[in-house]
């Protein structure tokens, strides 16, 4: 009875440092800074991709670009990245979008990147921060020209559930369409899939992880609930997931659409982290055809 006592002891401290490792990996993510694109061959700044830019603050003290878009009288884009991801992870998402841009903005979410601000809320507090964020870029933007540009937002795994719900917040004539890439209805999905993918637990983990992550962070709303009611107003969705991706399933991002209404566009090539990253480099990919369509109405719109 003392070794079965034992073992029940020991499994249970090892499930608990396990989970506390899941936890705090989640909400202390390692950083995608400069050294992070240099050793993968990525370009680091706008500068280096040739790009006029300038380096801000926003928030809480997070760092941002501001680049100097394509199309003067175009849409002010945000780009939203992904968790562990950065500003310039986002940069290799800034084409075709840069395009139709008379600026665009690729900020660092809390505790990614260069931004001081940490640890990460994994968007529950990003949601708010971003809103009154875009509120103050759309004022002053106002106060600049004849007429107040629209938003462009485009968000990548962690960056489009955040993408969606803050949009879902503004005003639907303030958003000229949304680029969501994986988004996720919880963290549920990204964490179980991540441990899948290593040959590690999921099943209670990914779950009780989830329970601690909203007890720190806050509960996030949800994104399925924000693509609906975008949807429902009309604001213009490009929904991709990839056929293949080990993070967020095709399932899943297909469940959310069809609960909004939504159509997803299917990236037969791509996996998790290069989805959206190919777009100008395979223009006759189903994925290409879509933004370019996508593309077009948005000129249509803003002339």
């Amino acid at each position: 009875m003392g070794l079965i006592l034992l073992f029940i002891l020991g499994a249970l401290t090892a499930a608990a440092v396990f989970l506390f490792g899941l936890i705090h990996d989640a909400r202390f993510p390692s950083r995608a800074t400069m050294g992070w694109a240099l050793g993968r061959g990525f370009p680091p700044d706008p500068e280096a991709m040739g790009l006029q830019s300038t380096n801000e603050i926003w928030g809480r003290n997070q760092s941002a670009w501001r680049v100097r878009g394509g199309a003067p009288d175009g849409v002010i884009t945000v780009i939203i990245h992904g968790w562990r991801r950065s500003r310039i992870d986002s940069l290799r998402r800034l084409h075709p979008w840069w395009n139709v841009s008379a600026e665009v903005w690729l900020i660092d979410l809390d505790g990614h990147g260069e931004s001081p601000a940490g640890p990460t809320t994994l968007g529950a507090a990003d949601v708010p921060a971003i809103t009154s964020f875009v509120h103050d870029v759309l004022a002053s933007d106002a106060n600049q020209v004849d007429r107040p540009k629209r938003v462009l937002f485009v968000g990548h795994s962690l960056g489009a559930s955040i993408t969606l719900r803050v949009a879902a917040r503004l005003p639907p004539t303030s958003i000229a369409g949304i680029v969501a890439f994986a988004p996720y209805e919880s963290l549920q999905e990204p964490l179980q899939n991540r441990l899948k993918a290593q040959a590690l637990p999921h099943f209670p983990f990914a779950k009780l992880a989830e329970i601690c992550l909203h007890m720190f962070c806050g509960n996030e709303s949800s994104t399925t609930a924000a693509l609906r009611s975008l949807h429902s107003t009309g604001v213009p969705v490009l929904l991709i997931a990839a056929q293949s991706d080990p993070v967020v399933s095709l399932k899943h991002v297909q469940r959310m659409a069809n609960s909004a209404g939504v159509t997803v566009t299917i990236d037969a090539s791509a996996g998790h982290d290069d989805l959206g990253t190919k777009i100008d480099i395979a223009p006759e990919s189903t994925t290409s055809q879509a933004a370019q369509s996508f593309l077009k109405s948005l000129r249509v719109a803003i002339e």
